[in-house]
């Protein structure tokens, strides 16, 4: 079928990213991650994820702040 947009549910795109499926459901509720919601499911695009990893891949690492780790220099 040509033409037809695949859509994700959470735990594919946990598995897909490496992810937990917690993380994925944390950024949908802050909007972080694209996502659709249809009905009361939420769904994300198959292209548009991809698209979103790939600007993700261009931004600066953020450095973290020292010490929140815990451990030793």
């Amino acid at each position: 079928m040509t033409g037809v947009e695949t859509f994700l549910d959470v735990g594919q795109v946990a598995e897909m990213l490496g992810l937990s499926s917690a993380t994925i459901r944390k950024w949908v509720l802050t909007g972080f991650i694209p996502c659709k919601k249809i009905g009361r499911a939420v769904r994300f695009s198959a292209l548009e994820i991809q698209g979103w990893v790939e600007g993700k891949s261009k931004e600066p690492v953020k450095p973290q702040a020292q010490g929140h780790e815990g451990g030793s220099e």
